[in-house]
């Protein structure tokens, strides 16, 4: 049975969870009265306003989060509730209160564990075996609120924090449709999140995106998905920087070699030694030289036996 919306809602969201969530709750039906996207100086700025606008939406501009006016305005919309997909500023709790029933906002991992930043490539990097969604109200905290709503999902062995992102929007948008359709019958069932310290999210800055050839070279893969392909793991050779999206595990004892140090050169591969084992990659972008596989590398490249990846 097909639910008809009354409820005002406010969508509050940065791209790309915003557009995945928009998009499914407008083909859903929900009665949305606003869109707020990131401030003018924000890199999605102009596409989200240009997405928002062509689908004829209530665009909505702010500068500051606590202004007077902006807070009026908002209030004026008479807004039920506001929906929160994705947002990379603190909303503070003059705009938490300027809406009837508070703010939901979805959240790609299992709360309480991985609040804050980036939980899409901490969960491969720590090689959880599972994450999923959780939709929760907000409050004064980071991702602090009460939940209303939680799915879990596996995470494969050949996870990328591509994979997991766009495998957890999706969910997050059915599970914000659906939670919007319980909100239209009534007060939504909502529990507290237990107290203690827990795991958290990380966002990476750009030190943090270089491999580490002191680790092993299974956590040396699973770190290179985790950042495939919004991040994209670092390294330099013969002083040129290389990103690298994939390689490929080879066992071995790597301990007589320095790690980093190109221990064997085949005609098919090459293998790097690393804290325990061998990596080969297999998808590189070399500077600006080119973008390629493991026989591009040689054919371009050739490294030597005894060369170091820093």
């Amino acid at each position: 049975m097909t639910v008809k919306f009354t409820k005002r809602v406010l969508f509050v969201g940065i791209p790309d969870m915003a557009y995945v969530c928009l998009d499914g709750l407008l083909a859903a039906g929900v009665n949305i009265v606003g869109v707020m996207g990131a401030k003018p100086t924000h890199n999605t700025y102009n596409n989200f306003k240009t997405f928002a606008l062509s689908r004829k939406m209530n665009y909505i501009e702010w500068s500051d989060l606590k202004d007077k006016n902006f807070l009026d305005y908002i209030k004026s919309l008479n807004a039920d509730i506001a929906v929160v997909c994705s947002f990379n500023y603190k909303i503070p709790v003059e705009l938490l209160n300027s809406v009837k029933d508070g703010f939901l906002n979805v959240h790609p991992s299992l709360l309480p564990k991985y609040r804050g930043g980036n939980p899409y490539s901490t969960v491969i990097i720590n090689n959880e075996k599972e994450t999923g969604v959780t939709i929760h109200f907000m409050d004064e905290g980071f991702d602090t609120g009460d939940i209303v709503a939680q799915k879990k999902v596996p995470i494969s062995d050949i996870e990328t924090m591509g994979t997991l992102f766009n495998r957890l929007n999706m969910l997050g948008m059915q599970m914000l449709v659906s939670v919007l359709e319980q909100y239209e019958h009534g007060a939504l069932v909502r529990y507290k999140q237990p107290d203690g310290e827990f795991i958290s999210g990380q966002s990476l800055k750009d030190e943090d995106l270089f491999i580490d050839y002191t680790k092993s070279a299974v956590e040396i893969e699973r770190f290179i998905r985790a950042l495939n392909p919004f991040l994209i793991a670092s390294t330099r050779f013969r002083t040129n920087m290389m990103k690298v999206f994939m390689v490929k595990v080879y066992g071995g004892n790597s301990k007589k070699y320095k790690p980093g140090t190109v221990a064997k050169v085949d005609k098919d591969k090459f293998l790097i030694a690393t804290g325990n084992g061998f990596i080969c990659p297999t998808t590189v972008q070399f500077g600006s030289f080119f973008v390629g596989n493991t026989q591009d590398f040689l054919r371009i490249i050739a490294p030597k036996e005894g060369e170091v990846f820093v």
